[in-house]
């Protein structure tokens, strides 16, 4: 067993580097696009033939970023399970990602493997955990049923030698060569291809869809519930509970669901408080995953970080600056996955110090309410050559561009710098708890010889490819 725990959890560092690359190119590729059509005015370079199919074409390359956990699912069960993996983890990833929620037409089904889908609920209803644990889930099933299959075939072989043995003495045709092993292995390609990818895919199936997604669905209905009744008597606990949801899942549905309540207030009071409440614990988790790993270097506490895991976490901060708020957050995704029960509370205590402290300071930001953000309203991007107003955003679901672009406005001296200042403290809180509970599962792994130093840097391993190609190229 602590061979196969560290076999997995190599196998998980390995794919959370593949996926640090897999995000910068939805990055870097969307945001050159963007950039391009939104600074140089520069349209239709994708080949389209109107404003309204424009967005469509560059939001296909943010698929790497909005949806990267697809490919974590397929990478790493691939990594476990090898081939038989590949067809099941797809087929899964992508289900819970398009269609679990309600049934589509063919023309629907069809665009959703090309573009990002209009509406983030689909993706969000089993959160980005649910993924890890679906691959590790898939594979491991897989990887288990394929070693007792092998384990097993002997004796059924046996079996079948007696048999034969038998049957030889009523029918003379049957070759005295014939082996039972030989019948067993004869379906193999059935067995091994068809029938046991398939019932790992199955039992997987089961326990996400009534695992993790039933359960959590109504989790987070009854916490809508209570946060909405708490929002009307006391901001200051309603930021704390809301922090903690957000930190939990970042895009699950409990995250989701205090979304709902903060937008909900908003547009039945035109109140944008919870909204910036909201907003600094969505953007404090980038900072958090950032600080864990600058602490550790720090303070020399919680075991080693290796420099895959400081390009992950820096890359946050990094499009923080760059005001792209969705990717502030997006990166610290992948380093959760390589220790979750570490990572995920500190990711909570982060948040939640971000939207007391905001709740305390009364900050709100009224960029919401008054449509003061200065850029991107050109109308020549947004739906077809349509801006829309912060409300409408909210109305159509548009989750980032509702409720994470007014953070890039505001009055400097009431909003942007105190929020800056919060989110630098709330990380900086969130960092500390990460590096002390990675010290306790340092400390308690290492007596037990389970715990796994990784080495990675897949800057360098990628740079040693290219010199490889090179070479190679050259000799030939």
């Amino acid at each position: 067993m602590k061979n196969l725990y560290l076999d997995t959890k190599k196998k998980i560092y390995r794919t959370t580097a593949i996926m640090f690359v897999v995000q910068l190119f939805g990055a870097l590729g969307a945001g050159f696009f963007f950039a391009v059509q939104n600074l140089f005015q520069k349209y239709h370079l994708l080949g389209a033939t109107g404003a309204v199919n424009e967005p469509n074409l560059w939001f296909i390359l943010f698929w790497a970023t909005d949806f990267f956990f697809v490919a974590m699912v397929l990478v790493l069960s691939y990594l476990i399970a090898g081939i038989p993996a590949i067809a099941p983890a797809l087929a899964l990833s992508v289900y819970f990602c398009h269609f679990q929620t309600a049934p589509v037409s063919a023309e629907e089904m069809y665009n959703c493997y090309f573009a990002t889908p209009a509406s983030y609920s689909n993706a969000t209803s089993i959160g980005y955990m649910g993924y890890l644990i679906m691959a590790v889930f898939l594979a491991l099933m897989i990887k288990l049923l394929f070693a007792g299959w092998t384990n097993l075939k002997p004796s059924i072989g046996r079996g079948f030698d007696n048999l034969l043995a038998k049957l030889r003495k009523k029918i003379k045709a049957i070759p005295n060569e014939l082996k039972g092993i030989e019948i067993v292995e004869g379906v193999d390609l059935i067995v091994m291809i068809l029938i046991l990818p398939v019932a790992s895919a199955a039992l997987t199936f089961v326990l996400i869809k009534y695992g993790i997604e039933a359960p959590f669905a109504a989790l987070a209905n009854s916490l809508s519930g209570i946060l909405t009744a708490l929002s009307e008597q006391n901001v200051i606990l309603t930021a704390l509970v809301m922090g903690l949801m957000v930190g939990f899942d970042l895009i699950g549905p409990l995250s989701y669901s205090a979304f709902g309540v903060a937008v909900a207030a908003y547009l039945s009071t035109g109140n944008a408080q919870l909204v910036t409440i909201y907003s600094v614990c969505f953007i404090t988790v980038g900072w958090s995953a950032f600080f864990g790993v600058l602490c550790n270097k720090i303070f020399k506490k919680g075991g080693k970080s290796d420099t895959d895991d400081f390009n992950i976490t820096v890359s946050g901060p990094i499009n923080a600056f760059f005001e792209n708020i969705k990717l502030t957050t997006a990166f610290s995704m992948p380093y959760a996955y390589r220790s979750p029960l570490t990572v995920i509370p500190g990711l909570m205590a982060g948040s939640a110090v971000g939207g007391v402290l905001t709740a305390l300071f009364k900050i709100v930001n009224t960029a919401y309410t008054d449509g003061s953000l200065p850029k991107y309203t050109i109308g020549k991007y947004t739906y077809g050559a349509v801006d829309y107003t912060y409300a409408e955003m909210f109305r159509r679901g548009d989750l980032y561009m509702s409720f994470t672009l007014p953070l890039r406005s505001g009055d400097w001296l009431t909003c942007r710098i105190p929020l800056f200042v919060i989110i630098l403290v709330s990380g900086f809180v969130g960092g500390l708890v990460i590096m002390g509970l990675k010290e306790l599962e340092y400390r308690f792994l290492s007596k037990r010889g389970c715990y796994y130093e990784s080495n990675g840097d897949m800057v360098i391993e990628i740079r040693e490819y290219g010199k490889k190609l090179a070479q190679s190229i050259k000799t030939k």
